[in-house]
């Protein structure tokens, strides 16, 4: 095994194809299965068929396995819930609307591919803009032989944005989620983004995985440890998965944006996350997770670092190997809990932390580099005795500076966006999401409230943006969640789509966003109504 790691990383890391051929050849796999794709949080189809008492599902790690799903559900049955198919072979038209696309199924080779796509038009009403989307792309998955399975996908997209996402995208540089943008026309934006991996079984209880994407950690609709709001990455990891434990180790390499490279076509400064969560089925019901994170630079003051070995060990604890490097390297630490009360009830929560003093803790003086925060939540299904009603509620709260550094490329993020939590750091959230589906009608509401402390743009930093460099804090004590620029944010949207084709979750959409932000020099109203045709796949966040 430690010779197939050690391979593996040699490959990321020289991004050699060969010896990654070589590698795959010389280990012994079984049964690989794929992960499914149905990463959106909104049309995902199996979400309310793993929080149930006794099913020994790993809920708080994403992606999920396809034949872990298969071992406590159907998963055709689950995607297709009772929809009419018509009877005998589909042609390419019928293939569209009710099965993959182009599909290859012979002996031990299984491939499919499907086209994503958003075409979608709107309007902003208080600023009069009409706003429209164009997405094209496919993605292509499968297994060849018993041993690799793959998966890789591509979109290209130009847009025109509400008001509120645009002004992201333009201080960012970045569409949210989706990465960088450059100028479209005289308001629009214009943006790709390619996903893949490939990955095998090692022997009857390990995993591992090569590839560009996201992952996410925790069992609520936000993640205070690893969530999917950046960009994707590229990304080694290894999973293990016996008894009540699934064990995920994953490096990865993350980016420093900086405009003046990006307009002088210069690489930007990268660095790497190393990332250990251990999740434990304690009973039936309790799952108790432990999640540990080191970030550190690619290059700092001793000259070009590279990859560090230090860290390659799987079973290695980071806070002593980081403490005797002698290194100035970012680690965070948490803990995810989930308790399925009932079939219909499941409660979870997340505990985060940076740094920990119990003098300074406990003293009542609000010290700065007291980094932490927590979730509490709740997910409901069938709500009221109404199947198919779901409801899930989330508060969330973060100290300033939680995730920072003192200078920007140590910080938890990538491509001018958190690896957490997608708001940073300093606030305080609530939200609440309602879903319904009937037959192949889908209806979801959800509101989220916020309020955070955001800077004055004076070069100050009040601990909302983990990238800036924490020594640029106002003082030493006195800290406090909402500190700074005080901002309060509403954010609702309502929609209902139909549902076409389950295998891309092809359905056409319509509804309205509206949002209100306020603090003492601004006020921006948001009136979004919109209409589309659509695949739903990606897990994109709009509520922020």
């Amino acid at each position: 095994m430690l010779y197939c790691l050690l391979s593996l990383v040699r490959t990321w890391y020289k991004s050699s194809l060969i010896v990654f051929t070589l590698t795959l050849i010389s280990c012994s796999a079984l049964n690989a299965q794929s992960i499914s794709h149905y990463e959106d949080p909104y049309y995902s189809p199996f979400e309310r068929y793993v929080y149930k008492p006794g099913s020994g599902f790993h809920t708080s790690v994403r992606q999920y396995r396809m034949d872990e799903l298969n071992a406590i559900i159907n998963t055709d049955s689950v995607l297709y819930d009772g929809l009419r198919i018509p009877e005998g072979k589909l042609n390419f038209w019928k293939r569209i609307f009710h099965d993959d696309l182009l599909k290859l199924d012979k002996d031990d080779i299984n491939i499919v591919v499907n086209p994503i796509f958003a075409f979608e038009g709107g309007r902003e009403n208080n600023e009069g803009i009409t706003t429209w989307k164009n997405t094209r792309g496919l993605f292509i998955k499968g297994n060849i032989g018993k041993h690799l399975y793959f998966y890789t996908d591509f979109m290209e997209n130009q847009a025109v944005v509400p008001n509120y996402i645009n002004q992201f995208a333009r201080e960012t540089s970045m569409m949210p989620g989706e990465g960088q943008r450059k100028d479209f026309g005289s308001d629009g934006h214009d943006y790709a983004q390619a996903t893949g991996y490939i990955g095998f079984n090692f022997a009857k209880y390990f995993n591992f995985q090569l590839g560009n994407g996201k992952h996410f950690i925790g069992d609520g609709h936000r993640s205070l440890l690893l969530s999917d709001g950046a960009f994707s990455y590229p990304y080694v990891k290894f999973t293990a998965d016996f008894w009540k434990i699934k064990y995920m180790i994953m490096w990865n390499k993350m980016l420093e944006f900086d405009q003046f490279k990006a307009d002088n076509d210069y690489r930007f400064d990268g660095k790497y996350g190393v990332h250990q969560y251990l999740d434990w089925n304690v009973n039936k019901r309790l799952s108790v997770g432990f999640y540990a994170n080191v970030t550190y630079a690619e290059q700092d003051t001793s000259g070009h670092r590279g990859f560090d070995m230090h860290y390659l060990n799987p079973f290695g604890f980071f806070r002593p190997v980081e403490y005797n490097l002698g290194s100035p390297d970012n680690v965070t630490m948490g803990l995810n809990a989930r308790y399925i009360a009932a079939d219909w009830l499941t409660f979870y929560g997340q505990f985060v932390l940076g740094e920990f003093k119990f003098d300074e803790v406990f003293s009542g003086d609000q010290w700065w580099a007291n980094k932490h925060g927590f979730q509490l939540g709740a997910r409901t299904f069938d709500l009221f005795g109404i199947e198919k009603l779901d409801l899930q509620v989330e508060y969330n709260q973060v100290r300033p500076y939680t995730y920072s550094h003192y200078t920007s490329i140590y910080a938890y993020g990538h491509l001018n966006q958190p690896m957490a939590h997608i708001l940073g750091a300093n606030f305080r959230e609530g939200l609440a999401i309602l879903k319904y589906r009937k037959n192949r009608w889908h209806f979801k509401a959800e509101l989220m409230a916020t309020k955070y402390g955001d800077d004055f743009d004076d070069g100050v930093s009040w601990g909302k943006n983990v990238l800036m460099p924490n020594t640029q804090r106002p003082y030493d004590y006195g800290h406090t969640i909402g500190q700074g620029l005080e901002t309060n944010v509403y954010n609702a949207d309502v929609n209902i789509s139909f549902l076409i084709n389950p295998r891309n979750m092809f359905n056409i959409v319509a509804g309205a966003r509206i949002r209100k932000l306020e603090n003492d020099t601004e006020t921006m109203d948001t009136q979004h109504f919109y209409f589309g045709v659509r695949t739903s796949l990606k897990s994109l966040y709009y509520n922020f």
